[in-house]
């Protein structure tokens, strides 16, 4: 008889060992995230919530804060949802998957936009250590509707975004974006697509890159400012819009400030139904697309084809062309 109880010793200790050990561990989380919170308000910011629970025994640390009201006032943006959940393995801390809520509302100076989906899933690993630097991120969102109260509205069929570290390239981040299943709507898009101009779905939409930033993508990117590109090394962008196809390829360094300097490769297919669009839709004014259009017509002819464009748009010194059509200022490349 005494080995039965000798087992059922051993077993009993290892129940209450376990406990304490998950016990220790929500206790750590749940801490660890009201203390991450606190210090969010010491900051200069605005971090309201409900309640912080944790839940997942006994395999399990899942943290819900419920009634989140976070916004950073120097970046403009405010960000309001019912509950938002941190959810992963006890014994593996540095994988997490992240879940938002089916409806939420992200406020900047400009405007309020409700969004709302039926799957908002992420998934992150950590490289080991307090800095909690990102190793890998995976990203996707089903069914996004997105309403500004400035009288846009979209539709998204799935949204996915991926990053890992570049092969031979230790500065450097792939990034891979798939939209799919665009749908824009606003007041001039929806009288193109009545019109039969454009369909009112955009089909596809990826991207392939690889960019290096000034700082790693860790803790700090959320808590002060986020990380900046330097070089950026566009492999693909591709459109599919109804008959509209455009690709895109080149490179591009920035600077401090966000300027960037290079040369991307243009590819277009059905490029004049493209500049048809641009003077519909009131974009740009129709003796510029005049002027665009004998350019592109003449490089066109000169590559073989007059349905398809393959014309470098530069970049330099603050001003961008697309072949020898000079474009105005160029955009910043700066996240906020």
């Amino acid at each position: 008889m005494l080995r039965p109880i000798r087992l059922l010793w051993l077993v009993a200790l290892f129940a209450v060992g376990w406990s304490a050990w998950w016990g220790w561990g929500a206790w750590r989380a749940q801490t660890g995230l009201e203390s991450w919170m606190e210090a969010r308000r010491d900051a200069g910011w605005l971090a309201e919530w409900d309640r912080i629970s944790v839940a997942g025994f006994p395999t399990r640390i899942d943290r819900t804060i419920s009634g989140l009201v976070l916004a950073n006032p120097a970046g403009g943006w405010v960000l309001t949802m019912p509950f938002f959940q941190i959810l992963g393995l006890n014994y593996e801390p540095n994988h997490l998957v992240l879940v938002w809520p089916d409806e939420m509302e992200l406020a900047t100076p400009q405007q309020r936009i409700a969004i709302s989906g039926a799957d908002l899933k992420g998934s992150v690993t950590f490289r080991p250590g307090p800095a909690r630097e990102v190793e890998a991120a995976t990203l996707v969102f089903k069914d996004i509707a997105l309403a500004s109260d400035s009288g846009w509205t979209s539709r998204v069929g799935e949204f996915r975004l991926a990053t890992r570290p570049a092969a031979g390239a230790d500065a450097m981040r792939d990034i891979g974006l798939e939209i799919i299943g665009l749908k824009p709507r606003s007041p001039a898009l929806e009288q193109l697509a009545d019109a039969g101009i454009l369909p009112g779905e955009v089909e596809t939409l990826k991207a392939d890159l690889a960019i290096s930033f000034d700082r790693p993508w860790d803790r700090r990117a959320l808590e002060e400012a986020r990380p900046q590109p330097r070089e950026i090394r566009i492999r693909e962008i591709a459109v599919r819009w109804g008959a509209l196809e455009l690709r895109l390829a080149g490179s591009l360094s920035v600077d401090a400030e966000g300027a960037a300097s290079g040369e991307v490769m243009v590819k277009s297919t059905n490029w004049r139904e493209m500049l048809d669009l641009a003077r519909q839709s009131g974009a740009i004014p129709d003796s510029f697309i005049d002027t665009i259009d004998s350019a592109f017509t003449l490089l066109s002819g000169l590559a073989g084809r007059k349905d398809t464009l393959d014309i470098p748009l530069t970049l330099r010194e603050g001003r961008m062309s697309l072949g020898p059509v000079p474009l105005g200022r160029a955009p910043r490349l700066r996240l906020p």
